[in-house]
């Protein structure tokens, strides 16, 4: 297979072909013009300047392309420069091979495919950094402190969710080989496809007791909890964690496959996620001290691993791949959150000993780390086509009859103190749920309060939403306040819409 296409390409597309086509060099250059070459919405508003160029071979400076290569374009402005899949997922292989790219150091493991050797140390890491004094900066306190309670970083709902959990991960997983004889250790994960892994109900995995106060009411002594492990099963499969991870991995475009901002649905990773946390019971739903249950560090190595299975499978592992996947006309923030220097900070792991920002933990090869395989069943997922409520005329569009897009709109979760679950109901039956992973003191979170509209996406089929009544119901965690319901009256003006999704090449 070759990693490059072979010229003239009959009906290319933008991520099977063009954007393969212009080299750092070119994008450096135009870059310097106003013009990005890894967007492509900028490429096709400009196509046809573009191909008036290089059919004239005044670009690329130096280097122009060969009239099969200006033929290409060419054929892709002809059919309408279509967005398309990558052509193969082994490109990134194929790609790290001739570039004699050095494997990883650090190979994580699914949690149930350990040797004994393995699970030895990784108790001894654990217990090592559990008995550590609370003020070191590598005990287990000190880490898991980071993520709200009592250090309050919080970067969830929002662009840098991935780069910044990656940082966090690999400052855990040094934590942990900073314990004599654990210098090699890696931290698993937990393939949330499958079961709770055994491992993770024994000690040291099993709880964890606060050693001072912490705040928020969360005192010394407190003991995280977790649902009963049948619960957790039938939370996860309520919340359709594994359905929103198989969308997620079938997507594109960065913003599809977080879903959640800049228009896209709420039901691909970053919904899988939340849906996790709250499915695993009353700690790990509670964004103030969700880090303190040892499941949580298994729980993220598998986001930060999925994360790094989609980069590769559309060739976004370097930073102009990346770029190429992200939308810079709705989606300007993912975009500068990788290209403008104050945006990329990653606190609290831009100073100190990670010195990382988002650009740094693009490629997980760089920073030491793959994964290996799951252990469950192999199962392939194909790229699936873009839905979306409304497209240009100039895209070519089908309809899903089978399906309709149920959006619960206008939520403002500010108001409801600590994660929640809505439930869409016909006729007074639930049918589908949403989680949204949050702090009690949402209010006092500054990354909540700019992102402080909510909205929740159901992909059902269509049957299932007509012939009856819809409604909602809104869940809040902590039932103490307003009880088991929360008045839509109290968190703004929350509004249900139905649409049949249209499909985009």
């Amino acid at each position: 297979m070759s990693v490059t296409p072979t010229y003239p390409v009959a009906h290319p597309t933008w991520y099977d072909t063009i954007r393969l086509m212009f080299t750092q060099t070119d994008i450096a250059h135009m870059r310097s013009q106003e013009l990005d070459l890894t967007s492509y919405e900028q490429v096709l508003a400009a196509s046809g300047n573009i191909y008036g160029q290089v059919a004239a071979h005044n670009m690329p400076p130096g280097d122009p392309w060969t009239p099969d290569m200006v033929q290409t374009f060419l054929n892709w402005l002809t059919d309408g420069c279509p967005k398309g899949t990558p052509t193969s997922d082994q490109v990134y292989a194929m790609r790290a091979m001739l570039a004699n790219k050095p494997a990883a150091a650090r190979i994580r493991k699914d949690v149930n495919s350990l040797s004994a050797a393995e699970l030895a140390t990784l108790k001894t890491a654990f217990e090592g950094i559990l008995a550590r004094d609370p003020s070191d900066p590598n005990s287990y306190f000190a880490q898991a402190g980071i993520h709200w309670l009592p250090d309050r970083f919080c970067q969830h709902h929002v662009p840098a969710y991935n780069p910044w959990h990656r940082a966090y991960l690999l400052g855990f997983e040094n934590a942990l080989r900073s314990v004599p004889g654990c210098e090699n250790v890696t931290l698993p994960y937990w393939d949330i496809t499958t079961p709770f892994p055994d491992l993770l109900k024994s000690a040291p995995y099993a709880s964890y007791t606060l050693p001072q106060d912490v705040g928020g009411g969360f005192n010394k002594g407190y003991v995280t909890q977790r649902f009963s492990y049948p619960e957790i099963a039938a939370n996860l499969l309520q919340y359709d964690v594994t359905a929103d991870v198989n969308r997620a991995m079938a997507q594109t475009d960065w913003e599809d496959f977080h879903g959640y901002w800049s228009g896209a649905p709420y039901n691909t990773i970053i919904a899988a996620h939340d849906g996790g946390h709250g499915s695993i019971g009353p700690t790990m739903a509670n964004q103030a001290v969700a880090s303190f249950d040892p499941a949580f560090w298994f729980f993220h190595s598998n986001w930060d691993r999925l994360w790094w299975e989609w980069q590769k499978k559309v060739q976004g592992t370097d930073l102009n791949g990346l770029l190429s996947t992200i939308n810079k006309t709705t989606d300007l923030l993912s975009y500068q959150i990788f290209t403008v220097p104050p945006l990329e900070a990653l606190a609290p792991f831009t100073t100190g000993p990670l010195g990382l920002n988002t650009v740094k933990t693009i490629d997980s090869i760089a920073l030491g780390v793959d994964y290996a395989p799951s252990a469950a069943p192999s199962k392939p997922i194909a790229f699936a086509l873009k839905t979306s409520r409304a497209v240009s005329v100039d895209r070519k569009v089908s309809l899903d009859a089978q399906h309709a897009m149920v959006s619960v709109t206008g939520i403002n979760r500010i108001k409801i103190p600590g994660s929640f679950a809505v439930h869409l109901m016909k006729d007074g039956k639930t049918i589908a749920s949403r989680f949204m992973f949050q702090p009690d003191d949402v209010d006092k979170c500054e990354t909540c309060v700019k992102n402080a509209m909510a909205h929740f996406d159901f992909d059902l089929p269509l049957a299932e939403v007509t012939g009856g009544k819809l409604s909602v119901a809104v869940e809040p965690v902590n039932k103490s306040i307003v009880g088991a319901r929360f008045p839509s009256r109290l968190m703004g003006s929350p509004m249900i819409d139905v649409h049949i999704p249209l499909q985009t090449d």
